[in-house]
């Protein structure tokens, strides 16, 4: 069903029927505009003389040191939410979600050494959230 459906939309991709004629309805033709010298203009390179774009990170200097300390309270959250479910019997789905956590936090701790604070927020974040959902009861 998937297969015919992929097909039916790539024979559409290719070519795709005409639509029907509309009604007729009387256009005006278009006013041909009278060329004057110097009317036409051509816009090279995109058009800008900026030589020089910064682009800012979305993390300043002073939101990274709180940043930081949210990031590595997440971590413990994490790892206490690991333990608490040591002891427990997983079915391989909750195994896999382990191995991501266990994942996440590497990939954190590697993007907090190599100074990406923003990074190592947001991997924390996703292996606390499935830390959170293996708690539950």
């Amino acid at each position: 069903m998937q297969r015919q459906a992929i097909l039916l939309l790539s024979l559409l991709l290719v070519a795709p029927e005409k639509a029907p004629p509309k009604a007729s309805t009387a256009k005006k033709p278009a006013r041909k505009r009278p060329h004057s010298k110097g009317s036409k203009v051509v816009v090279r390179n995109g058009g800008t003389a900026d030589s020089a774009v910064q682009i800012s990170s979305s993390n300043s200097d002073q939101q990274a040191p709180q940043q930081l300390k949210n990031t590595t309270s997440l971590l413990g959250a994490t790892t206490e939410n690991l333990h608490k479910i040591s002891g427990k019997q997983l079915n391989p789905n909750q195994q896999d979600m382990i191995k991501q956590i266990h994942n996440y936090m590497q990939q954190s701790k590697t993007a907090t050494a190599a100074g990406d604070v923003q990074g190592a927020n947001n991997l924390a974040v996703k292996a606390h959230l499935l830390s959170q959902e293996l708690v539950k009861p």
